[in-house]
């Protein structure tokens, strides 16, 4: 899970051009997921918030976010956009805040880096215990589907001034396992090659269901973020659930 070493230096542009803009993520967040399900919500825990993107347009909405990650470094960014007061240096599957939220939000499939079930598990669990009753958890996920489609593209090259990042993703066993190469020039013209490997895994939207209820969660609403839709084809899941 401690990952993103040097990859975090370019981490928020290419995972902005991979994903829909920012604006469009917090939209549906706002108002298809909180506002739908709890217009009045107030206070908001994100984990795994990286550099704190997310948080920072959730408090221009007036929530008040406390953003948990497991990487100093990534933190250490989110400092920009979130005050560092309501900062969390934390594992998502292992933690206590000593009070409960009203949302507890997962997003741009991070709980995907949990690469054991009995992770997910504990997840779930911490995030329950952090909820008071009918409040909201949130959480998405990239289907094996969609992981599956992207070992077989080909691979993805990003420029940054002089540095050149690839990401190539590879199956093994049931991880996924992103290789990250960054090209760095160096003083005399050439490169230098750091490598950084990030594992992910999913598992079945009704393996998933199952154990939420199991976890005395309500599941209000599985959607495909792009389609609405639940599919064989669905790529990225949200699961919108309240606490029992």
């Amino acid at each position: 899970m401690k990952t993103y070493n040097v990859f975090l230096d370019y981490y928020d542009e290419i995972v902005r051009n991979i994903n829909n803009p920012i604006e469009d993520e917090v939209d549906f967040l706002v108002n298809d997921c909180i506002k739908q399900y709890k217009p009045f919500t107030k206070t908001i825990l994100e984990t795994a918030c990286w550099t704190g993107l997310i948080a920072k347009e959730l408090i221009k909405s007036w929530y008040e976010v406390i953003g948990l990650d497991i990487n100093k470094n990534m933190l250490k960014k989110a400092e920009k956009n979130i005050d560092i007061k309501n900062l969390v240096l934390a594992d998502m599957t292992n933690f206590d805040l000593w009070k409960t939220f009203d949302v507890i939000l997962c997003n741009y499939n991070s709980i995907c880096h949990l690469t054991k079930w009995k992770q997910w598990q504990d997840f779930f669990k911490i995030s329950n215990n952090h909820l008071e009753k009918d409040w909201l958890f949130i959480f998405d996920i990239n289907t094996i589907f969609e992981f599956e489609n992207i070992t077989r593209d080909f691979a993805q090259f990003y420029n940054f001034n002089n540095d050149t990042v690839c990401l190539e993703m590879f199956k093994k066993d049931w991880i996924y396992e992103w290789l990250i190469k960054i090209f760095k020039k160096t003083e005399d013209w050439k490169y230098d090659l750091i490598q950084e490997i990030v594992k992910e895994i999913s598992f079945p939207i009704n393996k998933i269901k199952k154990e939420l209820i199991n976890q005395w969660f309500n599941v209000l609403k599985i959607i495909d973020y792009h389609y609405n839709e639940i599919s064989t084809k669905s790529e990225r899941v949200y699961f919108i659930c309240n606490k029992k």
